[in-house]
């Protein structure tokens, strides 16, 4: 009987919060935005189902249903406004102050990569993102090409032994590949992880998007005692012992270059007049190597950046650098194999660059003259978006263009996934047109590498990584789509990726 009463007080006490809530202000403001009226407690999440996988088509599905134009949703308590016009995404980007990302998304992601520079607020935030800012400048650039064309020589060592014969799995060897390029060009270390594609880091860093994507969708994970007696909690442990020992094994590999050098940097500089310390720093600017900057960094103390802080960077930018690049190159080809006429203006862009000597290895000269390729690798981001939501968390009411506002603690999302399909913005969106990219567009159109203060502050290293990989890919074969089959199943994750790898057929060109 006692059980009974509790039940119903309890019961009571929800119905009479959502009451509450539905009349107050905060849900005025939100009223302003469409979207389906939340049930008590649950809020829309039940409308979501219990499918991580599932989340993102189903919110489409919902942005089709309210008029393909940002939308309420909630989860429980909390409130998310989806942003699908780029007068709103540039409104939230171009903010000065709002920069926190959402609560929701953090939860899922510091598990994994701790209170780094994508979770992070406040001087930490700004501090370790001025540091790392150089390593990406474009006066380094040329050094990263450099890096990628020699990287190529190995990968295509392996697909030419596929190529005529059977599918290869891009995934399987692109994650490797990239994984090696930014280890040589920002950690300074060889990692030859191409040679293993079986690799544990590997292995584990392939189960971090899934498992960081139901986290932030399955929320009976943010109970802590009961996620903590289930498997996935025992799998999502031992995913983050593995990527954060690969990342000090990285920091200590380094630290003993790193000390070498400096040694034979004081070694070569005995004059006491000069600023040995000013030469060093020089040195490894022009080096570009964004881990020896935090070797060196120091804390608000004045006392070395603790190897912890270091580590979580570090794991996270292993992991996000290799990662989009690989599926970003790998969908571009994916999307080529389907439509060869494009493919085949891609190689056309190509032979006018490189003329007869299609073997000759990109400059970033060459690479800035490759206008179609650009387009081809932004339309097939359009139609496969590579990251599929960012978000930040309101401190305050966010106002937008059209007057209606967005009240403080809502989590405001940028659903890249409607925003590219957006038909005012992309007409004819199903279709795969990279044309459209070479016309002027709405500044805040098409931005997956975000923009303001808080953009990817990687996307320069990003771009070259990803058009002198493709350039260099597609002067040497002719992609072709996979056997029956192997067409990709792809899911919505924090990153999209296929379920079942990526399977394309190369043939050698005769050059």
């Amino acid at each position: 009987m006692f059980i009974t009463i509790l039940l119903f007080l309890a019961v009571c006490l929800v119905f009479l919060y959502d009451y509450k809530r539905k009349r107050s202000d905060r849900w005025k403001k939100l009223s302003e935005f469409p979207g389906d009226t939340p049930l008590p407690f649950f809020g829309n999440g039940l409308q979501l189902g219990f499918d991580a996988d599932e989340s993102s088509h189903k919110l489409l599905t919902l942005w089709e249903k309210h008029g393909k134009q940002t939308f309420r949703f909630s989860v429980g308590s909390e409130d998310w406004v989806l942003l699908t016009d780029p007068d709103d995404i540039g409104t939230i980007l171009n903010h000065q102050t709002e920069l926190a990302k959402p609560l929701e998304r953090n939860v899922a992601m510091r598990p994994f990569f701790g209170n780094s520079v994508s979770t992070s607020e406040g001087e930490r935030w700004a501090s370790i993102r001025k540091l790392m800012s150089t390593s990406f400048h474009f006066n380094t650039l040329e050094g990263k090409i450099e890096v990628v064309n020699k990287h190529c020589d190995p990968l295509f060592e392996i697909f030419d032994s596929y190529q005529g014969k059977r599918t290869v799995d891009l995934y399987r060897y692109l994650r490797p590949y990239m994984y090696d390029i930014l280890c040589a060009s920002l950690m300074g270390i060889e990692s030859n992880k191409l040679l293993n594609p079986d690799d544990p880091y590997l292995e584990a860093s392939g189960k971090v998007i899934r498992i960081v994507t139901y986290n932030f969708f399955s929320y009976w994970r943010n109970i802590d005692f009961l996620f903590s007696l289930t498997p996935q909690y025992t799998e999502m442990m031992e995913t983050i012992k593995t990527i954060k020992q690969t990342s000090s094994e990285i920091i200590e590999t380094r630290r003993e270059i790193l000390n070498k050098i400096i040694k034979k940097t004081q070694s070569n500089n005995k004059n006491v007049d000069i600023d040995l310390e000013k030469i060093i720093e020089n040195k490894l600017n022009n080096v570009g190597c964004l881990l020896d900057k935090l070797l060196l960094s120091k804390s608000a103390d004045g006392k070395p950046t603790s190897d912890d802080v270091i580590n979580e960077e570090l794991s996270l930018l292993c992991f996000t650098g290799h990662y989009t690049t690989t599926m970003t190159i790998s969908h571009t080809l994916y999307c080529l194999a389907k439509y060869p006429k494009i493919q085949d203006r891609v190689f056309e862009e190509q032979q006018s660059i490189f003329n007869k000597n299609l073997q000759k290895k990109p400059t970033n000269n060459e690479l800035n003259q490759m206008k179609y390729l650009e387009a081809v690798i932004k339309e097939s981001i359009r139609v496969i978006p590579t990251v599929t939501k960012i978000g930040r968390q309101l401190k305050n009411d966010l106002t937008l263009k059209d007057g209606r506002v967005v009240p403080a603690g809502t989590s405001v999302i940028i659903f890249y996934e409607a925003a590219f399909k957006n038909p005012k913005v992309f007409p004819e969106p199903e279709k795969y047109i990279p044309e459209r990219f070479l016309n002027p567009m709405h500044a805040y159109a098409f931005v997956p590498f975000s923009a303001g203060r808080r953009n990817c502050i990687g996307f320069r290293f990003a771009w070259v990584a990803m058009k002198a990989t493709l350039s260099n890919i597609l002067r040497r074969y002719e992609v072709f789509p996979g056997e029956p089959g192997t067409e990709p199943q792809f899911v919505g994750r924090i990153i999209t990726e296929s379920k079942n790898g990526l399977r394309v057929k190369l043939k050698k060109r005769i050059l």
